[in-house]
């Protein structure tokens, strides 16, 4: 008993002893009663609702029964000969009024709406039970049980209201969080598929010339188609898990990890970085980060696009004045038919910059630049 008692926290040890302590209430209150069948009376009914309320969770028949046993006991003292005189079960009816606000927070709204009048009129009946009190105490006794039952139930409505606020405006953003990603199923894709086109069809430029590949050389062809397809495959992975998922979208920490990623994953020319250690150790906000990671993304898609016999790629990021920052992705190919502002990546990635409080420039010649 001692070593759980020291498992548990503080506020989980002053409950154990408010709850001790009301026990301990119950027991004199029952003590103190002029009959031993009002007193176990008294102590049945105050024990079942002080068991009831320490529940971990409320459940509408206890709770029913709770308050039905309270009422029943109620009209038992009013036809008995000896009835209550000094106590009628203060601690029972706290413990009652206490169970009106947890139905009303934690059960369905069909159910506190049944079992929450029943606990009010049993809270406001044990008063009733003193054979002592005369009108007008015992009137002005069962109004201030009322109000007092009355205020306890408008206070669990409104933790409720609040409780359920909180949870649909979370609700609501991870569906926008949702509605995001699924937005940006073309970054995920056409990236991906860009590089295994681009792959095939340098197979197929190879073959059509007249000049068969090498054995290793058609290797390496097959092997980047591959990596690319199992890159894409591996990209809707993410992005179904992150749809189905209830919990939060994984983000990227620093700039420098917005930058790398597409860059790692790029089956095209030879990519350079040229961003300063400081800002790519920056943690900027999570919005600027994707923000990056999609202009970098859909450059390089571009680049493998309507970039023809490009060498070599460079992505630079520095630091402006007054916080800003810009990101430029360069080629050295030749544009190719088809203008880069002929698909929906362009069109997106716009809209995302705007959101993020940026612009994005774009020419044959320059694929991003923000």
């Amino acid at each position: 008993m001692l070593s759980l008692i020291r498992g548990m926290s503080w506020a989980q040890r002053l409950l154990l002893g408010l709850g001790l302590l009301a026990a301990g209430a119950v027991v004199f209150e029952g003590l103190s009663a002029e009959t031993a069948a009002t007193g176990a009376g008294l102590v049945v009914c105050g024990l079942f609702s002080l068991a009831a309320l320490a529940a971990p969770a409320v459940r509408a028949p206890v709770v029913a029964a709770a308050a039905v046993a309270s009422i029943a006991f109620t009209a038992l003292c009013r036809v008995l000969p000896d009835g209550l005189d000094n106590t009628f079960g203060l601690v029972e009816a706290v413990a009652l009024a206490w169970l009106a606000a947890r139905s009303v927070i934690e059960l369905r709204p069909s159910r506190s709406a049944l079992v929450a009048p029943v606990l009010f009129a049993a809270v406001v009946a044990v008063p009733t039970r003193s054979s002592t009190l005369e009108r007008p105490w015992l009137e002005a006794t069962v109004l201030v049980f009322a109000f007092g039952t009355l205020l306890v139930v408008l206070l669990g409505m409104y933790l409720r209201q609040g409780y359920q606020r909180r949870v649909d405006a979370a609700e609501l953003a991870k569906q926008a969080q949702r509605l995001a990603y699924a937005r940006d199923l073309h970054d995920f894709v056409a990236h991906h598929v860009t590089a295994i086109v681009a792959q095939a069809r340098a197979v197929r430029f190879t073959s059509t010339a007249g000049q068969r590949p090498s054995a290793e050389a058609l290797e390496a062809m097959l092997a980047g188609i591959e990596a690319a397809g199992s890159q894409a495959l591996a990209s809707m992975r993410g992005m179904i898990s992150v749809l189905r998922d209830d919990g939060p979208a994984p983000s990227r920490a620093t700039l420098g990890e917005a930058v790398a990623e597409p860059v790692r994953h790029f089956a095209g020319p030879p990519v350079t970085t040229d961003v300063d250690d400081d800002l790519a150790a920056a943690r900027l906000a999570p919005d600027v980060l994707d923000a990056v990671h999609r202009v970098v993304q859909e450059s390089l898609t571009n680049v493998l696009r309507h970039a023809d016999g490009a060498t070599a790629v460079e992505v630079r990021a520095r630091a402006l004045p007054r916080g800003r920052l810009e990101v430029v992705v360069t080629d050295d190919g030749e544009p190719v038919a088809g203008a880069p502002g002929d698909g929906f990546g362009l069109v997106g990635l716009t809209e995302r910059l705007d959101a993020a409080g940026g612009a994005i420039t774009a020419d044959l010649r320059t694929a991003a630049g923000v």
